[in-house]
């Protein structure tokens, strides 16, 4: 598989879109706030649960992870404070800390198992020893393999792409040049419904058990309710295996088809789904049909649902830490088209709460960068945008 990276980087935040035959494949949000799966680190064990079997381990992330003594060597000492190396196997999510491993699979390219021991003899936990700290770094380990290009609208991170993806053509293009509208992309993977040629819908609602969709028909002009509900069905189901892997979704997958009478077409839309989902890294699984009619996925959860970091909870709002990053990447951009002016950002109390707090070191960033500081005004008022950009 050949494609190609598109990056939005702004002040602590990078959007950006795996790209495939024109269309967008995969969309991440990197901020450096979650260690990706694959990366490895020097941890100390902070608690152990015998219960449960496991220990809990420091790895410098807002969670300690979670160790199963079980993928551990067993000669390994996991006593409360003792320290270890682990590899993130499932990133942080849902209110969970990072999955891990002790039992070690180095990364291509990356340090192998004895350098790996001489960094981590060099220091203190908690500790990141592959790959170097670095959004593009941490971007790497989430793509499906390797970018042909790597494309970007600010020219401050081509040396650290450059450095992550060493094989790849690393371009600088304005954004209105891309082969999509990322920020588009963006708004339709986190809308919980979504269109379907022929008038038909899906619904996607993610829950802490599972994700379950629901496909409704469109009104057929001709043909029987049978076949009219087939074709739907057969058309939502390239949509959701593309939404499966844009919204990054995985563990069980719940769907809810348009009702069929026979089995050849229930056996129809299931060899469907099981093709679609054929060329996902992910190695989605097709289950089979419940009882209650309904499809069964099961989807490998390695890292966190796009909708865990860009929306608030229980939400189809985007969160007020999103839309800080938004401003100031905005801001950006419109330093780089008027690099003499001065701006003023006209947000909402709770923006002004996230530009305050978890993103005041993206703030201070651009500030340096553009040699100025960025003037904030709070409007509470409910019937104006969550942020405004005013050239002063």
């Amino acid at each position: 598989m050949t494609g190609t990276l598109l990056i939005a980087a702004g002040p602590g935040e990078w959007r950006a879109a795996w790209v495939g035959d024109g269309a967008a494949v995969e969309l991440y949000v990197e901020r450096g706030d979650t260690p990706p799966a694959g990366s490895i680190h020097l941890g100390r064990v902070v608690r152990r649960t015998p219960g449960l079997n496991a220990v809990f381990v420091d790895i410098g992330a807002e969670r300690p992870g979670f160790l199963p003594v079980g993928d551990a060597r067993k000669e390994l000492r996991l006593d409360e404070g003792a320290r270890v190396v682990v590899q993130v196997r499932r990133e942080a999510q849902q209110g969970k800390g990072a999955r891990l491993s002790a039992r070690i699979n180095p990364r291509p390219g990356g340090l192998d198992l004895q350098q790996l021991a001489a960094e981590a003899a060099r220091y203190e936990p908690p500790r990141q020893l592959d790959p170097a700290a670095g959004f593009a770094a941490a971007l790497a380990l989430r793509l499906p393999t390797a970018p042909e290009q790597a494309i970007t609208d600010d020219a401050g991170v081509i040396p650290e792409l450059r450095r992550a993806f060493p094989d790849a053509v690393v371009a600088l293009r304005s954004a209105e040049d891309w082969p999509i509208d990322l920020d588009a992309e963006f708004a339709a993977a986190l809308a919980p419904s979504l269109g379907l040629p022929g008038g038909g819908t899906i619904q996607i609602a993610e829950t802490a058990a599972a994700v379950l969709i629901d496909v409704d028909t469109g009104t057929p002009d001709e043909g029987s309710a049978e076949r009219g509900a087939l074709a739907a069905n057969l058309a939502a189901v390239q949509a959701i295996a593309r939404q499966l892997r844009l919204r990054q979704l995985g563990g069980g997958i719940i769907v809810d088809f348009v009702g069929l009478e026979g089995r050849g077409s229930r056996e129809k839309v299931r060899q469907a789904l099981a093709a679609a989902l054929a060329g996902d890294p992910a190695a989605a699984q097709v289950l089979g049909w419940t009882r209650l009619g309904h499809l069964e996925i099961v989807r490998p959860r390695h890292g966190r649902p796009l909708s865990e970091a860009m929306l608030e909870p229980q939400s189809f709002g985007k969160s007020s830490l999103a839309l800080a990053f938004e401003a100031l990447r905005l801001v950006q951009r419109e330093a780089r088209a008027n690099p003499a002016a001065d701006w003023l950002l006209v947000v909402s109390p709770a923006i002004e709460a996230a530009l305050r707090g978890a993103a005041v070191a993206a703030l201070r960033a651009l500030e340096a960068r553009l040699g100025r500081e960025i003037a904030i005004a709070v409007e509470p008022s409910p019937d104006r945008s969550p942020f405004d950009i005013v050239r002063r």
